[in-house]
């Protein structure tokens, strides 16, 4: 622990571990950020390798017009490289756009939201740290008087005072997991997110590797959103839970340990535990629901696959028109095949039968021929 965080030993289980967490946590990920973009790294050496090749790559394919590539992409592809530049290389902007929207926003949000609740003249949630460590205080004491009133050789649930000692041990650990627990836990994967943020900024750059930035996006999202919806879970139960506390300290004071506010006390506590893992639940949920918008997506990888796609249009258009063409053409063309075909059936009759053409079949049939009279032939009228 640094000298700046020593202070905080000595004051109570849930403002030790916060404010340890808090003061730990920036400390660490401004030394990983240091380390990892310092002139002599190794990570610095390879950004400038890739940003030589991505440029010359860029620069290859405008000049050519390769893969679709166009000069207008130039200014996003510039402000795109600038950006990753500034975020990798200076602390400030990167605390500023990253650590302080992840770990600060989140809690100026919580504490805007919670306002009304906290000017409503309830003193544990108008400070939540405090107020936190008050109610696990008091949960605490009261399992331990409760304890002894049942005694020591009493087993779980043998007598309402046993019971509510049970129930309150299991409260004062359940409030602790679900609220300073899991405060601490999202405060730390802020800081060790953004202490590997530079490389995770460096791969939004070629489009395959794109995924591990939007997946860091995420991540760092979900632990900002569980920061926020719990510390708005905590100042809801300091108030809901508040009065409860109240009555139980006085029955105490008065030698009137009654089981029943305590177990009611213990249940109010394992109530908001398990909203409190609803609210973890749903900020993961709301996180995942993040993606890149498909102008950020669509680099010059995806532009060979346009100039493909564009390509290929013209000639299914073309093969869709001279299919139906030929479909067309076919049914034009099928009456005119089905009287040859019987023409040519007529004649072949005709000659297998007298080895001549009748004058009769010599001709197609035509509409009204049954009510005419057949012509004769000169050839008939020579033989008469």
């Amino acid at each position: 622990m640094s000298a700046a965080c020593s202070g905080l030993v000595g004051d109570g289980i849930i403002r030790g571990v916060l404010g340890a967490v808090d003061c730990e946590t920036r400390s660490f990920a401004e030394a990983g950020y240091s380390a990892l973009t310092s002139s002599s790294s190794t990570f610095q050496l390879a950004l400038t390798g890739l940003l030589t090749v991505y440029v010359a790559l860029v620069g290859y394919r405008m000049l050519f017009a390769s893969s679709g590539a166009r000069l207008s992409d130039a200014p996003g592809i510039a402000l795109r490289i600038g950006a990753i530049l500034a975020l990798v290389t200076s602390w400030a902007t990167f605390q500023t756009l990253v650590f302080d929207v992840a770990a600060r926003a989140p809690l100026q949000i919580a504490g805007i939201v919670a306002g009304p609740i906290q000017g409503a003249g309830s003193s544990l949630a108008s400070d939540p740290v405090g107020g936190l460590q008050a109610a696990y205080d008091q949960i605490t004491q009261s399992a331990v008087i409760f304890g002894k009133l049942a005694g020591p050789t009493a087993k779980a649930y043998s007598s309402p005072e046993a019971a509510a000692a049970e129930a309150l041990s299991a409260a004062s650990g359940v409030l602790f997991m679900t609220t300073a627990g899991v405060i601490a836990a999202a405060t730390l994967s802020i800081g060790v997110l953004t202490a590997v943020g530079p490389l995770f900024i460096a791969m939004f750059l070629m489009p395959a590797t794109r995924g591990l930035f939007s997946g860091w996006v995420r991540a760092l999202a979900a632990a900002a959103l569980t920061l926020m919806l719990g510390w708005l879970g905590i100042t809801l139960l300091l108030s809901v839970l508040e009065p409860w506390l109240i009555t139980l300290a006085r029955e105490q004071q008065a030698h009137q340990a009654i089981p029943q506010t305590a177990t009611s006390t213990a249940a109010l506590v394992f109530v908001f535990g398990a909203g409190q893992v609803a609210l973890l639940i749903g900020a993961c949920v709301m996180a995942f629901g993040f993606r890149l918008p498909s102008g950020a997506g669509a680099g010059l990888g995806r532009r060979a696959s346009d100039a493909a796609a564009a390509t290929q249009a013209p000639a299914a258009a073309q093969n869709v028109s001279s299919r139906a063409q030929r479909l067309a053409f076919d049914l034009q063309r099928e009456p005119t095949i089905a009287a040859g075909r019987a023409r040519t059936l007529e004649i072949t009759t005709a000659t297998s039968s007298g080895g001549r053409r009748d004058a009769y079949t010599a001709q197609p049939a035509r509409l009204g021929d049954d009510y005419r009279r057949p012509a004769v032939s000169p050839r008939r009228l020579k033989a008469r």
